[in-house]
C-alpha cells in the first residue's frame, strides 16, 4: 500500500456527482501545487494532481471547498490505465481518506472567519 500527501490550490469548483450503479456521491477534486524549488531560467513548475473523495468526504468537499481555497488531501495512490487507448500513458490519482481544508471560510454577516464545520457558537467559545 502506497499513502501519498499532496497539498495545494483547487483548480475548480467541487462538482458532486453520483456513482451510476451504487448511487454513491464522488468527486474529483483538481489542485495545483507548485514545486519548491526553480528550473534553471528561474521558473517554478506546477503540478496537477486529481484526487476523489467519495460518500461524506465528497459531500464535504462540495459545501465547503471552492476554487483557489488550499487543501490537503491524504488517500491511497492509484494508477489509471485507459483500456480504451492503450497508447495513452497512464496516469494517477489520489484515493483520498482524508481531506483537510487549510483555507479559512469567512463566515456569514461579517462575522469573525470560521473554518468549515464551525458554526459562530463555535467561534466565539
Amino acid at each position: 500500500m502506497l499513502k501519498i500527501t499532496a497539498t495545494g490550490n483547487l483548480t475548480n469548483d467541487v462538482e458532486l456527482k453520483l456513482n451510476e450503479t451504487t448511487g454513491k456521491p464522488y468527486a474529483i477534486l483538481r489542485i495545483a501545487s507548485d514545486r519548491r524549488y526553480r528550473n534553471r531560467d528561474g521558473i517554478r513548475r506546477t503540478d496537477f494532481i486529481s484526487v476523489k473523495v467519495r460518500g461524506k468526504l465528497a459531500q464535504r468537499c462540495a459545501a465547503y471547498a471552492v476554487k483557489g481555497c488550499r487543501v490537503a488531501a491524504v488517500g491511497d495512490f492509484e494508477t489509471i490505465i485507459f483500456a480504451e487507448d492503450p497508447s495513452r500513458q497512464p496516469g494517477f490519482l489520489i484515493q483520498a481518506t482524508e481531506v483537510e481544508f487549510l483555507t479559512p471560510r469567512l463566515a456569514e454577516e461579517g462575522s469573525v472567519a470560521a473554518f468549515p464545520g464551525a458554526d459562530a457558537a463555535d467561534q466565539a467559545a
